[in-house]
């Protein structure tokens, strides 16, 4: 279970979703001056250098941030996005989820960061810092029930593991349904991924065969619970058929504020398109428990 690194991945598709929406929940937080919590339950390492040996090998970013630095686009999300990214990709490095939140967090909000990697706390410990920052090494899942409900009670939880391991979606739906009866007025956000066969070798192949259905099944978890309301987000460069590994990525938000959804779908239609690695790419929007 430790043996993922993000590394590999910074900067990909996937972050540009997960991230961007990260932005605009903090963003619909912000519009109170009270403060919030954010918690991040599995940080990574906060910063990625894209000329490190594991950025390179992949290339991932190539197909992800890179594609949006020269957005010439009028959607305020997006830019505001690709601004933020803009500062770190001009010295070849991409930030984590830590990071973003640290830059748009005010002196009355807490952040919470969370990871059980040992060298990944390490170099967390070492990019992220501040006065209002707990970092804690520690598994997240444990961690976020340990913790809810926070002193502050507005709070924005990201739940972005590595699902290395199958039986990981199931920890999320069994995490989020009892951190939820004891913090129900925060916002969780759950990255997932949409995977589809590989062919690029056999064990490839069995490690995403492994995990097709899991995200589905972890939907369809969440969607039999109490939630006030369950938005789904997805964005996917290419098709199940054509996809090599992960095709696609979405985010689960519960309490999803108002007008979070028109926001996203609007940068979405923006976004598709120029992340799209086949003609076939699509993103989609929907509530899976309306108010």
């Amino acid at each position: 279970m430790f043996s993922y690194r993000h590394s590999f991945h910074a900067g990909n598709h996937a972050d540009v979703i997960k991230h961007l929406g990260q932005m605009l929940l903090i963003a619909k937080l912000k519009e109170k001056d009270k403060g919030f919590v954010y918690m991040d339950t599995h940080s990574g390492a906060g910063l990625y250098d894209l000329h490190s040996d594991n950025a390179q090998k992949t290339g991932e970013f190539k197909l992800g941030i890179d594609k949006l630095m020269d957005y010439q686009g009028s959607n305020n999300d997006v830019v505001n996005y690709v601004e933020l990214i803009s500062h770190y990709h001009r010295h070849n490095s991409y930030p984590g989820s830590p990071e973003i939140a640290r830059t748009l967090m005010r002196e009355q909000d807490k952040l919470v960061l969370m990871e059980w990697h040992n060298q990944e706390i390490d170099n967390l410990r070492h990019n992220v810092s501040g006065s209002n920052i707990a970092i804690h090494h520690r598994d997240g899942f444990e961690g976020l029930l340990a913790m809810a409900p926070p002193p502050l009670p507005r709070g924005l939880v990201l739940i972005d593991p590595s699902y290395e391991v199958a039986e990981e979606y199931q920890q999320v739906a069994q995490t989020v349904a009892k951190a939820y009866k004891r913090w129900s007025t925060a916002i969780f956000a759950i990255w997932y991924p949409l995977i589809a066969h590989r062919q690029d070798s056999e064990n490839g192949h069995s490690y995403a065969q492994s995990k097709m259905g899991k995200s589905e099944g972890l939907l369809a978890a969440l969607k039999q619970q109490n939630f006030k309301n369950l938005l789904q987000i997805e964005l996917c460069v290419t098709t199940k058929e054509q996809g090599a590994g992960m095709y696609g990525s979405g985010l689960a938000v519960i309490n999803a504020p108002w007008q979070f959804d028109e926001r996203m779908r609007a940068a979405l239609t923006e976004l598709q398109p120029m992340l799209a690695q086949s003609s076939d790419a699509s993103s989609s929007v929907s509530w899976l428990i309306a108010e």
